[in-house]
């Protein structure tokens, strides 16, 4: 039996393949178009990143530089009059501060002297290859060749930027082996001041590595590129093209690649050897064989004894680790550096501390005074891990005398300053004063001497009458933190106030519930 198609068959079968055949090519065009718009913007926001960083790390240099020549200077100077000698020697040897401060603002200079590779810029130049070959792939598909890819060209910023890092990381070199020298020099003449150019050194390195881990830390955007790009296909090879490679060749290396590169493969050495020994190469292989195997033998037995003794040389070098341990430690005690601060080295608003906080008091029995809520908030300033202080303002409401007679009722503003010393397991011990502004009209402030007296100008009487009584408080407490979550911890206070019977309080006893980042 024949199979008959008819003509508007045959025409319906041509459309539907000419219809799939286009729709691929379509949706091929979208992904490539979409995967490079993506690593488009992942390369804007890390190149802005990386440019911020910069010119914050420029900034950091010259002003640690400008501090070191003055510095350096006084040292000589004293150099100078104690040791002649000593004072033309040093000054052959590393460049000085001043050198490399005119030395840093010359970029060609610098450019020449560093030449290093940069993980982050090889993650960079991945990504461009990457979108390279979309651009390619989408050319083709759109028959677009010879025109600008899309996307656009990121070599030359690329190449800028990893020129800036290598003259940064210059001048980091530099400036170590001069102050490599100093510290010499202070150690042979007894010169002093020498503490004072490692504590600048050493802070500005942190400031710079502080700012450069907020670089590298990817912003929502980034975050959501990265993502987009690691669903696809191919994309973690140009990410990390040299990733579980030989030499840089890469992971795909072929024989002939191999060749290409000057390696000698296992078909040459084979070659060479047949063209040498010709028919006798298989005897020669034979006896190669039987005398391999019983070197092997002895050597076996050679290998017992070199254990034994590397056993015995590994006994004596860790003796002599533990050893030049004990030394370093005893220098340690004879000549401690500076105390390092790890606060000095992180950005400004980093050091802060938000803290929220609340208290109650209770009604006095004379009725004058209503139960108060406290609500107070304030920031930290961590001058060490163990040391902060800070500042905070607070607000009072009144809750009414008791249960059944509840009435809300404004009590005034309070500002407050404080100072927190950590000790232990998360305990700390914390001290402040405060001052609280409360409307003057309240009975429980008319025996409080702090109230000033009446004015006569009618804008005064109502500032003073909205905060015209004070009152105020000292107190040394006792605070435990503890976790909440993995952003906040919650905060519990339990204090004494020493001004407690100048305000009227039933209580010197304080406890303050808080929260806090």
């Amino acid at each position: 039996m024949m199979l008959r198609l008819y003509p508007y068959r045959i025409l319906i079968l041509f459309l539907l393949l000419v219809t799939g055949s286009m729709l691929s090519y379509a949706q091929d065009a979208t992904a490539a178009a979409e995967d490079i718009t993506q690593a488009s913007s992942y390369l804007d926001h890390k190149t802005a990143a990386l440019e911020k960083y910069l010119k914050r790390s420029d900034r950091i240099q010259q002003r640690l530089l400008r501090r070191l020549q003055k510095k350096e200077a006084r040292m000589l100077v004293r150099l100078a009059a104690k040791d002649s000698v000593a004072y033309k020697q040093y000054l052959h040897r590393a460049p000085g501060f001043d050198s490399i401060a005119v030395l840093s603002k010359d970029t060609t200079a610098l450019a020449r002297m560093a030449k290093r590779r940069n993980a982050t810029i090889d993650s960079l130049k991945g990504i461009q290859q990457f979108m390279h070959n979309q651009g390619n792939k989408l050319a083709a598909l759109e028959g677009i060749s010879g025109q600008a890819l899309p996307g656009g060209d990121y070599s030359g910023k690329i190449a800028e930027l990893q020129g800036k890092l290598n003259a940064e990381q210059q001048v980091k070199d530099l400036i170590r082996q001069r102050t490599q020298s100093l510290e010499q020099m202070a150690a042979g003449a007894g010169i002093p001041g020498l503490t004072g150019i490692q504590k600048d050194v050493y802070y500005a390195q942190e400031k710079m590595k502080a700012w450069r881990g907020l670089a590298d830390d990817p912003d929502a955007a980034e975050e959501k590129a990265m993502e987009y790009l690691q669903g696809i296909e191919g994309f973690d090879q140009h990410l990390n093209p040299n990733q579980g490679s030989f030499g840089g060749v890469g992971a795909n290396a072929t024989a002939e690649s191999l060749q290409a590169m000057g390696y000698q493969t296992k078909a040459q050495v084979g070659k060479m050897l047949q063209e040498k020994l010709g028919n006798s190469l298989q005897s020669v292989q034979q006896g190669m064989g039987a005398q391999v195997q019983e070197f092997s033998n002895q050597l076996g037995k050679v290998t017992d004894k070199v254990k034994e003794a590397g056993n015995l040389a590994q006994d004596a070098r860790q003796g002599l680790q533990e050893a030049k341990a004990t030394k370093d430690k005893l220098k340690h005690i004879e000549k401690p550096g500076f105390r390092k601060n790890p606060e000095r080295g992180k950005p400004f608003w980093q050091r802060l501390e938000p803290q929220y906080n609340f208290q109650t008091t209770r009604a006095t029995p004379d009725g004058l005074r209503p139960a108060m809520v406290e609500l107070g908030a304030g920031v930290a300033f961590k001058h060490t891990p163990s040391l902060s202080y800070g500042i905070g303002i607070g607000a009072s409401f009144g809750l009414g005398q008791d249960w059944q007679h509840i009435r809300l009722s404004y009590e005034g503003i309070s500002t407050r300053v404080y100072a927190d010393w950590k000790l232990l397991y998360g305990f700390s011990l914390q001290a402040g004063y405060e001052r609280a502004f409360r409307p003057q009209n309240r009975a429980y402030l008319q025996d409080n001497n702090t109230t000033p007296q009446q004015s006569t100008a009618s804008a005064d009487h109502g500032l003073k009458a909205a905060f015209g009584g004070q009152q105020e408080a000292a107190y040394l407490g006792i605070m435990k933190r503890y976790r909440i979550s993995s952003k906040w911890n919650g905060t519990f206070m339990a204090g004494y106030n020493f001004l407690w019977q100048q305000s009227n309080l039933r209580s010197p006893f304080m406890l303050r519930l808080g929260w806090g980042k």
